[in-house]
């Protein structure tokens, strides 16, 4: 009878864990292809943490989108790298090109700095074990990217905190259940 009590506590622990680990996807960001003046288009990343005046973004926190970098590849396959540095929070920074140039796609890529914040809603949380932001930027119709139309939202995962405190506290406690049934067993031995 131990056993099994044991056992469907481990069941339960490993059930819930997967379930307990799943996030949300918060936007933290966006990625624009616009055009700015005749002859020139850009492409523009926006960092919405922290801008919560509205309470319309999610992360209440400043969080920087450290190494952001832009890869465009054009219709023939070229790919222009565009290396932009640190981003702060509520700002923007863009890559201006030629507009002549059709671009296929564009992917974003950057890492999260800090790891933990809050919401605009009161709750707190991590963000998923890797930092890393990636987002790729497809043509909405037609093969290439169109300027003024074509725009994506950067999403991170998120963990809530307390769901991930709640797991561990549960993981303890059946551990140290099934360590005391174990001694008690050894004791009657």
């Amino acid at each position: 009878m131990k056993r099994l009590f044991s056992a469907l506590v481990l069941a339960l622990f490993w059930v819930m864990l997967p379930l307990a680990a799943m996030g949300d996807t918060i936007t933290v960001g966006d990625l624009e292809f616009n055009n700015l003046a005749p002859g020139v288009n850009d492409f523009t990343v926006n960092n919405f943490t922290g801008t919560n005046n509205l309470g319309f973004f999610p992360v209440a926190d400043n969080v920087t989108f450290d190494n952001v970098v832009l890869m465009a590849t054009e219709s023939d396959s070229t790919v222009l790298t565009f290396y932009l540095g640190d981003l702060a929070p509520g700002t923007d920074t863009s890559a201006q090109v030629a507009d002549y140039l059709l671009f296929t796609q564009v992917v974003f890529s950057a890492t999260l700095d800090p790891s933990t914040f809050s919401l605009t809603n009161g709750a707190s949380g991590t963000f998923a074990a890797d930092p890393a932001l990636s987002f790729t930027l497809l043509p909405s119709s037609g093969a290439y990217l169109t300027a003024g139309v074509d725009l994506g939202t950067i999403d991170a995962v998120s963990i809530p905190e307390p769901t991930t405190l709640s797991l561990l506290a549960f993981g303890l406690l059946a551990l140290r259940g099934i360590r005391a049934r174990k001694y008690q067993a050894a004791r009657r031995a």
